[in-house]
């Protein structure tokens, strides 16, 4: 149709133009950086001329620390403003892929994508991350939006990867199923859905916000796009890595499978629904949607 062939080409000179514009802005990080480094220099020599900062060159030694503080909080407002464009960008691409007709391995491709592109938490205005960060979830009941990414409890008893496609006033929303071809909305009370992480957790910094080894879990099975029970197996040892995670399977001797990589954005905390759980995982040789 004619408005989705206009769409499509308005998504696309949107990207272009955010492409290029986070081009332009790549310069100006690579001078700043620069200056830093002229500044933590300038500051080095100095302390190796001065060992003692509060002597006779405090003014000056306080000068020049001020002087490169305020250098880091510009470079890192920048980079905050770059990076949120990309996650933009990024977000546009999935959306309009979604909106398209994409195959299932397309579709197997852009949810593993979306999940190694999940925005790293850097903190500014507070020391310790907040909601959506890694494994800190939102308050229950808490109102979500429209766009998240969701794990959605269906009526078929599975745990769902789907985005939310609007919100109503009752607490319940109209989600979409990723893997559904007829792209058909279903409601869902707030209860049944499980938002997912916005941001990834550093284990360097906020390990406090990943979940720890041994705990149960719900998170996405690979090649699938539903939510299965399972206990984490490792916690990521840095903030490109996933999580390793056994599922819940039967046919091993020890009730669980061997451990299979879940990045941060598809591993939430277990929940059961109503006395319900989610299905248990795929067995070896049967391949679940």
């Amino acid at each position: 149709m004619p408005k989705k062939r206009n769409d499509a080409q308005t998504v696309e000179e949107l990207r272009k133009k955010t492409a290029e514009d986070i081009q332009k802005k790549l310069p100006g990080v690579k001078e700043r950086q620069d200056a830093i480094n002229e500044n933590l220099q300038r500051l080095q020599e100095f302390r190796d001329n001065e060992p003692n900062p509060l002597g006779k060159g405090k003014a000056k030694h306080l000068a020049a620390v001020t002087s490169t503080h305020q250098a880091v909080e510009t470079q890192q407002a920048a980079m905050r403003k770059i990076l949120e464009e990309v996650r933009r960008a990024a977000e546009m691409d999935y959306r309009s892929q979604m909106d398209g007709d994409i195959s299932r391995r397309d579709l197997m491709e852009l949810i593993k994508i979306r999940g190694e592109l999940l925005p790293l938490w850097i903190s500014h205005d507070s020391p310790f991350p907040g909601e959506y960060v890694g494994a800190i979830a939102p308050q229950d009941g808490s109102k979500l939006n429209e766009g998240d990414s969701v794990a959605a409890f269906n009526k078929d008893g599975n745990w769902i990867l789907a985005d939310i496609i609007s919100c109503h006033s009752n607490s319940r929303y109209e989600c979409r199923d990723v893997d559904d071809d007829k792209k058909k909305l279903a409601v869902f009370s707030r209860s049944h859905l499980l938002p997912l992480p916005k941001w990834k957790a550093n284990p360097a910094s906020e390990k406090h916000a990943l979940f720890a080894k041994n705990a149960i879990v719900l998170a996405l099975y690979p090649q699938t796009t539903c939510f299965y029970k399972g206990i984490v197996h490792s916690p990521p040892a840095d903030f490109r890595d996933p999580y390793q995670v056994a599922f819940e399977d039967d046919s091993y001797p020890s009730g669980f499978c061997p451990p299979m990589p879940v990045a941060q954005k598809y591993v939430v905390a277990f929940r059961e629904v109503a006395g319900l759980t989610a299905s248990t995982a795929p067995k070896k040789g049967n391949k679940k949607k």
